[in-house]
């Protein structure tokens, strides 16, 4: 499973907040400890302290080792659970309380979205262990209440991630449709086609130059690696093959330079 970094700043236009300006991607097959690694050595060049006073906001989809990393790499950054996964969740919960497809399951779910984006999630959350206590404990709905308990302990166990009001009115981020899209274009365009089959390490290549494409940064790594490939040959005097009979590894840097000074 990859992983996909989506990087940008907004800039303050009077209440607003105006972007995506200098949108960066980043993807890998490395363990997830990596990208975040890359995003908080990325988030430095553009000049944003982690450990600072800098507003920085990080949407992932609920992952609890995205939740780890986070705060392990960005302390102070506002953590937000996407909304569409909640959202899923909420419509998951719902089956088991009413009947698929129907207007009272569409009804529900609306009046649990309009506390969702109104800051009130612990009134969500308190509506679903009340139907589950409802819920006779029979064998047929033994099954049902397993499934709103999983839901329930989910949702409460995020509720600092999900304040969907307040981030709404700083003109903050809710979901990561961005990324969603990106993973699509990025990986799934090219490498989640029919019939194929992937060494991760070399799928892991593909992805890397996918990212340099789509960062605008292609004619960038061409000179640098025109020009790597010419100091070797200068030095060794000798031939280089760009070409591998053999994959190289999955990068390894899980933790960027100076960052156990500043964490």
């Amino acid at each position: 499973m990859a992983t996909m970094v989506v990087m940008y700043t907004l800039r303050t236009a009077g209440t607003e907040l105006h972007g995506p300006i200098g949108k960066w991607h980043y993807s890998s097959f490395a363990p997830k400890k990596h990208a975040f690694a890359i995003a908080w050595r990325e988030a430095k060049k553009r000049g944003f302290d982690p450990n600072g006073d800098d507003v920085i906001q990080i949407v992932t989809d609920g992952d609890p080792d995205l939740a780890r990393y986070t705060k392990m790499f960005f302390p102070k950054a506002i953590h937000t659970l996407d909304v569409m996964h909640v959202i899923e969740r909420l419509w998951n919960a719902g089956a088991c309380l009413y009947t698929a497809g129907s207007k009272a399951l569409e009804q529900w779910v609306e009046q649990q979205k309009d506390l969702l984006y109104g800051g009130r999630v612990t009134e969500v959350i308190k509506e679903l262990r009340l139907r589950r206590r409802k819920l006779c404990r029979s064998k047929k709905n033994k099954n049902r209440r397993e499934r709103l308990k999983d839901h329930i302990d989910y949702l409460d166990e995020r509720v600092s991630m999900m304040n969907y009001a307040e981030l709404i009115d700083e003109d903050l981020e809710i979901g990561s449709g961005i990324v969603e899209g990106a993973v699509k274009h990025i990986i799934g365009k090219r490498c989640d086609q029919g019939g194929m089959r992937w060494i991760v390490e070399r799928n892991e290549a593909v992805v890397q130059l996918r990212c340099i494409e789509v960062n605008g940064d292609w004619e960038r790594f061409s000179a640098f690696v025109h020009d790597k490939i010419r100091n070797e040959q200068m030095a060794t005097c000798s031939p280089i093959r760009v070409q591998q009979k053999s994959a190289e590894p999955l990068p390894d840097m899980l933790e960027p330079p100076g960052w156990k000074e500043a964490a």
